[in-house]
């Protein structure tokens, strides 16, 4: 534990990602348990047993050269490590344990507005159920992290045994705000700018990123949520000015309350009035239930094996928990 303290995995992250279910204090102290342990972190870490065992050599993290890190604050940029790769651990599990029926994955349309049509073909703004509808069937599994090494991230798009995958890491509950997350990393997936072992991380919204990767990912995500390049102006400072005036623009336009009101947040950098305002349209709460909701409908817990049961015990700390509809 000591080692793998040091190397960013603390015993929060360790206990349901890599140690057994039967597993409680008192194993600490039975000597006979160790080769079991050894060979669970060997596993996790993708390091040779041997290295595992060698009390003198410190447990090194597997890093990727290739990892594309935006909106990251400097002091996390080398600490992220444990986190992209526990995410990474955690996506193969899903992959693995997804129902046998499930077709190989198809990416989603680079045009965001072709996909727009997909999602609802009503032309109506799409909802996160719609969306996280349309990308599990598409076979590109959706998955919130509740338990990550910190520092962790916000989204990361990768592509895990050919599988495109989104990985939410921040535990945030508004559909709105949960959407926009998501079709931008989507927009990263179908603008092909992730591969194996080269995932894309944003970590903060909060972080400015103008990059021209970053600017595409996002109005791809407009396009998507509001069907246009740009999205609709609110201005001021009272949360329920907000509410009404994104409330009244989402009736003349079409265009989604939530994606107006984040879209101020994000230039004002005033996450706090935005999600006040989305409360006040009682649209703050329910994203992480449809998440699970839909990870319960794809993925198999029954057939996953006991390690990869472990990794997925991350996604909402207990999967025997399922959602209820």
């Amino acid at each position: 534990m000591r080692r793998l303290s040091l190397a960013g995995f603390k015993k929060e992250f360790v206990r349901p990602a890599i140690l057994p279910d039967w597993w409680d204090d008192s194993c600490a102290d039975d000597p006979s348990l160790l080769p079991d342990v050894e060979i669970r972190v060997a596993r996790f870490l993708r390091r040779p047993i041997a290295e595992i065992r060698n009390p003198s050599i410190p447990l090194a993290v597997p890093t990727y050269e290739g990892a594309q890190l935006r909106r990251v604050h400097d002091i996390d940029r080398d600490r992220l490590s444990p986190a992209i790769h526990s995410a990474l651990q955690v996506a193969g599990a899903v992959v693995r344990s997804m129902s046998a029926a499930e077709k190989p994955a198809t990416v989603p349309p680079a045009d965001a507005f072709a996909w727009r049509r997909q999602v609802n073909p009503l032309g109506l703004a799409p909802t996160l159920d719609d969306i996280l509808e349309n990308l599990w069937n598409l076979g590109v599994p959706v998955v919130p992290v509740e338990v990550l090494p910190t520092p962790s991230f916000q989204g990361l798009a990768c592509i895990v045994e050919g599988r495109p995958v989104i990985l939410l890491g921040h535990k945030h509950d508004e559909p709105g705000r949960v959407a926009f997350i998501v079709a931008h990393e989507v927009g990263h997936v179908a603008a092909g700018d992730c591969a194996p072992g080269r995932p894309v991380v944003d970590e903060d919204e909060d972080v400015a990123d103008n990059s021209d990767m970053e600017v595409e990912a996002d109005r791809f995500a407009k396009r998507l949520l509001v069907g246009s390049d740009s999205i609709p102006h609110i201005d001021g400072s009272d949360y329920r000015q907000l509410a009404g005036q994104a409330a009244a623009l989402e009736r003349q336009t079409g265009a989604d309350a939530s994606a107006i009101i984040y879209e101020w947040a994000s230039k004002n950098g005033d996450f706090v009035t935005a999600s006040r305002a989305m409360k006040a349209l009682y649209r703050g709460a329910g994203a992480r239930r449809k998440l699970r909701y839909h990870f319960d409908r794809h993925v198999n817990l029954d057939s996953a094996t006991e390690s990869d049961r472990s990794l997925l015990r991350c996604v909402y700390g207990d999967p025997e928990h399922a959602a209820v509809d």
